[in-house]
């Protein structure tokens, strides 16, 4: 419920904040987990990068929350996805794996027993906001 109450205040943080300073809201993209290979990084410069990190923040509304164990989660996951927002000091952290067409997800600052989430996003849709130019 924690969770909750945190991804619904820094959608309102993604909401609220304006892009007269670009680092107030920032995305990081990873491959894969601990990989620490960036394969983006977008800070909001402008409203086209603001739009595109709140594209990447829809992974996290409304999630199902799976009951399987996080034993069964993808052994070398796809992403690492980081949004921060420093006007409330918010981040989300989260291990994203591209499972058929769905995104399944587990937040990785969790300190307790992480629970595995499908997002509402498809697969396609994560994957044309990863490579779109």
């Amino acid at each position: 419920m924690k969770k909750l109450f945190s991804l619904l205040a820094l959608c309102l943080c993604l909401c609220l904040s304006g892009c007269s300073n670009p680092d107030s809201l920032r995305l990081d993209l990873f491959e894969g987990y601990g990989n620490h290979l960036r394969l983006l990084h977008l800070n909001a410069s402008s409203q086209e990068r603001r739009e595109r990190i709140e594209a990447f923040s829809r992974v996290f509304e409304d999630p199902q929350p799976l009951s399987k164990s996080i034993d069964l989660f993808a052994y070398y996951p796809d992403y690492q996805l980081t949004i921060t927002s420093s006007e409330k000091d918010g981040s989300l952290d989260a291990v994203v794996d591209i499972n058929g067409d769905f995104v399944d997800f587990y937040y990785a600052d969790s300190g307790e027993e992480p629970v595995i989430y499908r997002s509402q996003m498809s697969a396609q849709e994560f994957l044309i906001l990863v490579n779109q130019v």
